[in-house]
């Protein structure tokens, strides 16, 4: 691509997208398939439509085509990927001898349950690295990331991260559990959207990334306005509160896995669909 310049802001997630796109004829499979919503795999095509200067996309009935500088770009970016794919490769093929530091950032519900087990096996296969795991507010860790406290972080967050200061890689979508205490008499072991309008909950405080994360997933089925009877800043006092009665709690599936096992929790299924989180992200 001789006449095409790419901005070397450009994230390896962005080609991603577009490929996707690509790949799957239009912004509405590339969402399903890469998790996320359609807003956030159309700005991520006018993003890196802003970045190369070029349309990549013209409008063809119904559907999108490639336009000439599209077609172009769509070549330099699968060679790109099966770049990064032959690098990652190549790197695991070295990294029986894996050695050096890591000093990791995160905020705190990935700390607490996405990361801890990854951590524990990559040490156990390398005991030769160090790895250093601080937690905070997403803020926090962010900040401690571009000021290069941190090599790179792992977060939950609500909003596309600004690809001018980060590069990020979309991990995960938690999905949501609906948990209630075992002898709460309100709910039964599945509830209509309906039903859910009258429950009491257990919730995160306002204006915090997890609770829009929640309001947004029940909002989608028509829950809003919800009626909540304790704000809490923690899954463990969430959880504290749900087997106290107070009322249910929707929280990450992994974090309530073991208190589902145990008994000291019940999943109440809610009808009809599955609630799912905002992104979990890695940025470098």
């Amino acid at each position: 691509m001789s006449s095409l310049m790419p901005d070397n802001r450009i994230s390896l997630y962005k080609l991603q997208v577009f490929c996707s796109v690509v790949e799957r004829g239009g912004v509405r499979l590339a969402a399903e398939d890469l998790f996320v919503s359609q807003p956030v795999v159309s700005a991520h095509l006018r993003s890196l439509e802003e970045r190369l200067k070029v349309k990549l996309f013209q409008r063809e009935g119904r559907g999108m085509k490639l336009t000439e500088a599209g077609i172009e770009v769509h070549h330099w970016a699968t060679e790109v990927l099966r770049g990064r794919i032959e690098l990652d490769r190549s790197l695991r093929d070295i990294s029986c001898d894996v050695a050096g530091r890591a000093s990791i950032g995160s905020s705190m519900s990935v700390g607490n349950y996405v990361l801890p087990q990854i951590l524990v096996d990559f040490r156990q296969a390398h005991p030769q690295a160090s790895i250093s795991l601080n937690q905070s507010t997403v803020e926090i860790a962010l900040d401690r990331t571009l000021d290069g406290r941190s090599d790179f972080s792992v977060v939950a967050t609500d909003a596309v991260l600004d690809a001018n200061s980060f590069e990020a890689e979309l991990i995960a979508l938690p999905p949501f559990c609906l948990v209630a205490a075992p002898d709460d008499e309100r709910v039964g072991d599945s509830a209509s959207v309906a039903e859910l309008r009258e429950l009491p909950f257990v919730s995160p405080p306002a204006g915090t990334a997890i609770r829009r994360s929640q309001d947004s997933a029940l909002a989608a089925i028509g829950v809003v306005d919800r009626r909540v009877e304790i704000e809490l800043g923690s899954a463990e006092s969430m959880k504290v509160a749900a087997r106290g009665g107070l009322g249910v709690a929707l929280l990450w599936r992994e974090s309530v896995r073991r208190d589902l096992k145990e008994g000291l929790l019940r999943e109440v299924r809610i009808t009809g669909h599955t609630l799912r989180s905002f992104s979990v992200a890695a940025p470098g």
